[in-house]
């Protein structure tokens, strides 16, 4: 048996565009209901919070489920992980 192994960065040139498509976000790995779920999610945490930063990714996160629809799927939830991160540093 007779197999020629290709060598690191050549394997790295002929599979990085597959690893990149499977990492891409897919319009069926975040349903409406797991958008919603995780904007009320943090809402929930943001209760607690009452500066004016909150009031602000509050509204953040009112408008990208209103305008979810005039976005993709990847735009929405990687908006809403953008508020996350801005929540987490209040907190």
């Amino acid at each position: 048996m007779n197999v020629q192994l290709l060598d690191f960065p050549e394997h790295v040139e002929r599979t990085e565009p597959i690893r990149q498509r499977q990492q891409e976000l897919l319009a069926f790995d975040v349903s409406d209901e797991a958008l919603e779920s995780e904007i009320k999610k943090l809402m929930l945490e943001l209760e607690d919070i009452t500066d004016a930063a909150a009031s602000e990714i509050r509204s953040e996160l009112n408008s990208i489920w209103e305008f979810k629809d005039d976005y993709s799927v990847q735009d929405n939830w990687g908006a809403v992980q953008e508020q996350k991160i801005e929540m987490k540093k209040l907190a």
